[in-house]
């Protein structure tokens, strides 16, 4: 009975061996396989943040540095074209989406600097006072707000979108534009081909808003700020 434990022992000891081993083995293999996926993963992760398409990257450079030039042609020379409110904001919108990682990067955020001085700039030099006397002088013209707010929405039926545009506020100075397509896009799209920015602060409107029925996007004619 002895010999049969000593010589049971003897087997076992063997097997127990390649039993550790076995588990160390797998193991280093699983952390192996951990520590690979977890690299995988960062790497594709920081692919997907840098990998945007560089020619519309480029494009977008292209835009904005047009935009800039456009302002410092018209401050410097008179009878240059100022630039329209709606691509400047959706160029300056545009640098803003290009990721920190990207090669375009640096010069994508000296060109936000730049915009971000030149409305520092442009209040400063027309001053938000002399805008606020502006729009106040034109309050009494309730009635062409309501008649461009009418207009417009007969404009955008003959184009086949079923927009809710009409006004509000004391002496109807908001101009509220209602589509339950509304986003961002749409929003510059209209803003650019109608002119919306610019009409609003002739007729004497104190802001513009556009919505889909839950997000809002305003322009403030004061301040000369979309967001």
């Amino acid at each position: 009975m002895t010999g049969m434990t000593r010589a049971a022992r003897r087997h076992s000891v063997p097997l127990l061996l390649r039993a550790i081993a076995c588990a160390l083995l797998l193991a280093l293999l699983t952390c192996t396989g951990v520590a690979t996926a977890l690299a995988q993963t960062a790497t594709a992760a920081t692919a997907g943040t840098a990998d945007q398409p560089a020619p519309k990257r480029k494009k977008v450079l292209e835009r904005a540095a047009a935009v800039i030039k456009s302002l410092t042609d018209y401050s410097a020379r008179r009878g240059k074209k100022l630039p329209a409110l709606a691509d400047y904001y959706a160029a300056k919108a545009d640098l803003g989406k290009i990721d920190d990682s990207a090669p375009e990067a640096p010069r994508a955020k000296k060109l936000l600097a730049a915009m971000q001085k030149n409305e520092r700039d442009y209040i400063r030099k027309v001053g938000a006072g002399n805008i606020a006397a502006r729009l106040q002088s034109l309050e009494g013209n309730a009635d062409g707000r309501r008649q461009f707010a009418l207009d417009t929405r007969k404009q955008m039926l003959r184009r086949g979108l079923a927009m809710d545009i009409s006004t509000s506020g004391e002496r109807e100075t908001v101009l509220n534009y209602r589509y339950f397509k509304m986003d961002r896009p749409t929003v510059l799209n209209l803003a650019e081909s109608g002119k919306i920015f610019n009409k609003a602060r002739d007729l004497g409107f104190r802001a513009v808003i556009f919505t889909d029925g839950r997000l809002t996007w305003t322009y403030d004619v004061a301040a000369n700020t979309f967001k």
